[in-house]
């Protein structure tokens, strides 16, 4: 078994997940990807390099996360960190995204970090140490227009996230949420951000991730200067919300984007996540 600390990361063949544990391991982490694409998944492991491995990992299975987790433990060694960061982000009218595909999202979102959670927070708590960071949305905060149910996804992630670290605090274990505005990855394809809010990438959300870890940091939104004004924003009358957001040009990431590039990854991400 390694010495090194023992990162897994869900969703990590690609995106935000693959920049994160490219960051961990220049920290000097032993890290394991997982995702469902296992081909995928193993590819991204080869191009990391030594000390990383992959896993298949269906996030809405919990035998399998849970499979995953007695695997790393019994043959890496225990785990420091887990990061949720498995995700599908369907933008549309709500009306028009069939029931199953918004079922989906809510499994992948947020009941799979839940039972995650579940899964591997009883081994940091037995061993007094360990962090979860889950990766949420500042739509968590400020919902979108055509987000509606991944906002309401993410909006449960960040209150899970906060009931629970008051639960453990001062068991050791840390708990973290990071809520990055829109990323330029295949989640964000053919989406153009409004100029107001603009949009961050893959390795600016990692980096917010590793500050958060050598800190002991709870919540952070990315870019850090937009979280005061998404929480601000809400503090005001609905109507003023409302004509804000019409001349911001919010509606356009959830109800806009380019309709072909939209289509590609929608059927990319569900092809992907379906076991």
């Amino acid at each position: 078994m390694t010495t090194a600390p023992i990162a897994v990361i869900t969703g990590a063949a690609r995106g935000i997940g693959r920049q994160l544990a490219t960051d961990l391991l220049v920290r000097g982490y032993r890290v394991v990807i997982g995702d469902l694409d296992l081909a995928a998944t193993e590819a991204t492991a080869a191009e990391l390099g030594a000390g990383a491995s992959a896993v298949q990992l269906d996030v809405t299975d919990r035998d399998r996360i849970s499979a995953v987790i007695t695997e790393v433990e019994a043959t890496v060694g225990p785990i420091a960190l887990w990061i949720n960061n498995a995700g599908i982000m369907p933008t549309g009218y709500f009306t028009s995204q069939p029931v199953g595909q918004l079922r989906t999202t809510i499994d992948i979102d947020y009941a799979a970090v839940v039972e995650a959670t579940h899964a591997i927070l009883p081994l940091m708590l037995g061993r007094g140490s360990g962090t979860i960071v889950n990766l949420a949305s500042a739509t968590g905060i400020k919902p979108l227009s055509g987000l509606a149910a991944y906002s309401g996804a993410k909006a449960a992630v960040i209150a899970f996230s906060d009931a629970l670290r008051r639960e453990i605090r001062g068991s050791g274990v840390q708990i973290t949420v990071i809520m990055p505005n829109l990323v330029t990855t295949a989640m964000g394809a053919g989406i153009t951000p409004p100029a107001l809010t603009g949009s961050v990438t893959a390795a600016t959300v990692s980096a917010a991730v590793m500050r958060a870890l050598d800190r002991g940091t709870f919540a952070v939104v990315v870019p850090r200067r937009l979280g005061p004004i998404l929480r601000l924003s809400k503090l005001l009358p609905v109507r003023l919300q409302d004509w804000i957001d019409d001349r911001a040009g919010s509606d356009q990431i959830g109800l806009g984007g380019d309709p072909a590039a939209r289509a590609a990854y929608l059927r990319d991400a569900l092809t992907k996540n379906q076991p």
